[in-house]
């Protein structure tokens, strides 16, 4: 029967063990895996998220990602809002996913106007006593001065050709008021521009990336003209109609073009594209991610020039966007401290432990008493020894009596100082041993007033066992 209770015992506990292991990792260990959407293909920040894909995974990182490369960031937005994906690149000026929260901020984009403008502009002579006719200008210096012209739009999606159209009405620009000619890879400007030449070509990229040098360059502007950047001053108003435009200002010769542009610093505007995470994907999901994702960019910044320029958005209620919970969640705690950070796990350490640890060792007890059953072992040695006491035929056996008593005491108290028997139980043991006290000080009254005859007793009697009543026959 021990042995069975022993076995049942060691059988609960490594399931129990194995469960509360298997729960924990599931929870807290087990890989994550996320699909991302990202677009264009080949784009540095879709390069970016494939290196960080393969580190994860040789890493044994908590969350892997799983890349979905799509064509442009309209679809990469319409992917979550179809809950095709957990995550996703979006562009702030063009169709937020209204399924998705923001969780960093990739890069600016900022926005280029370039034009083809004379090298030496001056008026033609009036004739004299004629009316002074309707002179186009000559130049481009902002968005009003596209009327009549056409301008190539570089986008592989519908989204800088919104964005173009939306500059154009804050300007009184109509629709047909500007030629549009979309082009979806750089190489079809060069080859346009040789037999169509454009009066200007626009585009939004990320700054620092290669695509704004590479569109200026392919730009062939015809005999006499030369490609000049246009400032986007937009000014106050439309930053406050559009909050998630900035002006920033561009510094001379930053683009790597032939020649080097813009001539002289100047101002345009700028956006974000933010990483957006699925609503209902859980707080510490996207925690997890964002640590993952800021501690990883350093040692890719090297390799991947993306990794640069990604950031940490604003926690403050007037931010632009709407922070998903996990990320502000591990925003906050990069500017808590050790007991804010940990104030909860303190708290159930320091109170829950001693809780748990008492659970256990009641569990552990009940499913191996061992020393509940040496203590009724012992207890019904106590008992027996007071039998034996009542029916002892000598003094000498009582004198046995008394050390087999003082060690069984012994045993006892060795254990009850090791903690193998609880001290609860000592009264019990008290009685006991005023009992045997009682029986053997009583047995010596009696065996004193007793014949010598009688104290000896029969043969097979010395021992202190109560009479056989067979052995008078």
């Amino acid at each position: 029967m021990k042995a069975w209770r022993t076995l049942v015992g060691v059988v609960i506990i490594c399931v129990a063990v194995t469960g509360a292991a298997g729960i924990y990792w599931y929870l807290y260990l087990s890989p994550i895996v996320l699909r991302l959407a990202v677009a264009p293909t080949g784009s540095e920040a879709a390069n970016f998220f494939a290196a960080f894909a393969r580190v994860s995974e040789a890493e044994k990182l908590r969350v892997r990602l799983v890349l979905a490369p799509l064509t442009n960031l309209a679809e990469t937005s319409a992917a979550i809002d179809a809950g095709d994906v957990d995550l996703a690149i979006a562009r702030a000026d063009y169709r937020l996913p209204a399924t998705g929260l923001a969780v960093a901020s990739l890069h600016q984009n900022i926005v280029i106007l370039a034009a083809c403008n004379p090298i030496a502009a001056q008026p033609p002579p009036a004739r004299r006593g004629a009316p002074p006719a309707a002179v186009r200008p000559a130049s481009i210096q902002g968005f009003a001065d596209l009327r009549g012209r056409r301008v190539g739009v570089l986008g592989r999606g519908p989204a800088n050709r919104a964005l173009f159209a939306r500059l154009a009405a804050y300007h009184g620009l109509a629709a047909g008021d500007v030629t549009i000619v979309t082009f979806t890879e750089v190489a079809d400007i060069a080859t346009q521009t040789r037999s169509q030449p454009l009066d200007g070509i626009f585009v939004s990229a990320p700054r620092g990336d290669q695509l704004i040098g590479s569109v200026l360059s392919a730009m062939a502007c015809p005999e006499g003209r030369s490609l000049a950047i246009v400032p986007l001053a937009e000014g106050s108003v439309f930053q406050a109609r559009n909050r998630i435009f900035a002006s920033v200002e561009i510094v001379a010769a930053e683009f790597a073009a032939n020649p080097s542009l813009p001539a002289d610093a100047m101002s345009t505007l700028a956006f974000s594209s933010i990483l957006v995470a699925r609503r209902g994907l859980a707080d510490d999901v996207v925690e997890e991610f964002t640590k993952q994702l800021f501690t990883l960019r350093h040692g890719l910044i090297s390799q991947y020039p993306a990794a640069a320029r990604i950031e940490a958005l604003p926690t403050d209620r007037g931010s632009a966007f709407t922070l998903h919970p996990g990320a502000a969640t591990y925003y906050d705690a990069e500017a808590k401290s050790f007991f804010e950070r940990y104030e909860t796990l303190i708290y159930i350490l320091l109170f829950g432990f001693s809780g748990i640890l008492s659970g256990f060792i009641w569990i552990w007890r009940s499913l191996f008493p061992t020393r509940r059953l040496l203590v009724h072992e012992e207890h019904h040695a106590f008992e027996a020894l007071v039998g034996r006491a009542r029916h002892a035929r000598s003094p000498e056996v009582l004198d046995v009596l008394v050390a087999e008593a003082d060690a069984l005491l012994a045993t006892l108290s060795a254990n009850m100082l090791d903690g193998r028997i609880d001290l609860e139980l000592k009264p019990a043991f008290d009685i006991l041993t005023e009992r045997l006290d009682t029986a053997i000080a009583q047995r010596r009254v009696v065996l004193s007033q007793s014949p010598p005859a009688a104290a000896v007793g029969a043969e097979g009697q010395a021992d202190g066992q109560p009479p056989d009543p067979g052995s008078r026959a």
